[in-house]
């Protein structure tokens, strides 16, 4: 059955993932988005585009007063006015309504593997400032709004997201183009502090999955893979794939303190649940959206970085990754002398 889908975004890593994944699979599929940022590469044939900026909510209730979907994929709201304007305009109208969220929506917590009904978050980080606060704001909303008035909505968290055109400059291609030029790798600690990854194209295979599934709706849930890695093994596994063996420097804590501080970037690829300091372990519990989809991941870690790395040659990142090393430079200088 041909399902009619708005994306909202739709033409980078997330949304462009959703994009290919449903009209694989024959649905009617309209992104609305700015036209700012197009696609890194030709999208599906008979995508429709709506054009508009979401934060002008008179012109996007003008848009999509008329249109009719059966359901809606949200892969660019975070903030309340976003979600808000949405269940106005959809309420009644469609089957579905599919957030995106983020981890960092999570309090912090004691428990491992955090469930994926785990509260959200009421803190501000130095990094993500309040950006977990509204996510988590946002998705609470949804919930209320299923269960107080019925309107159809899910919450969709990803962790560490990575693959294939992956617009974060400082994850898995980093480490990549790291290697490859000899460098060494500053590994957090020993090591041995655990994240947990999610391969984009496998979540679009998730949210096909969780299209119009009563199952799902009112309910909050972590995509992610069925694995976890380490610091210490994510440098191996990149290390792996590129060919190289890794030089591998590690930092004494006082000093990854120090660099998660300082850095312009995160050093180590990785989700973080709000408040978590870099060396608490952060995994999710995947288990209710397992058993509420029927999903089930298509690659493994090793298989999804292999994947990446080939878009990563295609691409030509390598040769045109301009990346300011000097922030590593002067830890490596320190450590090593």
């Amino acid at each position: 059955m041909s399902v009619k889908i708005l994306i909202m975004g739709g033409t980078r890593f997330v949304g462009l993932a959703c994009v290919e994944e449903l009209a694989k699979f024959g649905h009617d599929v309209t992104i609305f988005n700015r036209g700012v940022t197009e696609a890194p590469v030709a999208l599906p044939r008979n995508i429709r585009r709506l054009y508009g900026d979401r934060n002008d909510h008179d012109a996007l209730r003008a848009t999509l007063k008329d249109e009719k979907f059966d359901a809606v994929v949200d892969c660019s709201a975070y903030l309340m006015a976003d979600v808000e304007l949405m269940v106005e305009i959809f309420k009644g109208r469609i089957g579905h309504y599919i957030f995106m969220s983020s981890p960092a929506a999570f309090a912090p917590s004691t428990a491992f593997p955090i469930p994926e009904d785990h509260p959200g978050t009421t803190i501000e980080t130095p990094r993500n400032k309040n950006y977990g606060i509204l996510k988590a704001a946002c998705e609470q909303y949804l919930v209320d709004q299923f269960y107080e008035n019925g309107f159809p909505a899910s919450v969709g968290k990803l962790p560490m997201v990575f693959g294939p055109r992956n617009t974060g400059r400082h994850r898995e291609a980093l480490m990549m183009h790291r290697l490859l030029l000899g460098r060494p790798a500053l590994i957090p600690g020993d090591g041995s502090t655990f994240s947990h990854p999610n391969y984009i194209p496998d979540m679009a295979i998730g949210v096909r999955k969780m299209l119009l599934n009563p199952a799902t709706f009112g309910q909050k849930y972590t995509w992610a893979m069925e694995e976890y890695y380490s610091d210490d093994s994510f440098a191996d596994v990149i290390g792996a794939v590129v060919g190289v063996t890794p030089d591998k420097i590690y930092m004494p804590a006082d000093v990854t303190t120090e660099v998660y501080q300082t850095f312009p970037y995160p050093i180590m690829h990785r989700s973080q649940v709000a408040a978590s300091p870099w060396y608490k372990s952060n995994v999710f519990s995947t288990t209710k959206f397992f058993d509420h989809t029927g999903f089930r991941q298509e690659h493994t870690f090793e298989a999804a970085c292999a994947d990446t790395y080939e878009w990563f040659q295609r691409a030509k990142i390598h040769e045109n990754y301009n990346w300011d090393f000097s922030h590593e430079d002067a830890i490596i200088k320190r450590l090593r002398g």
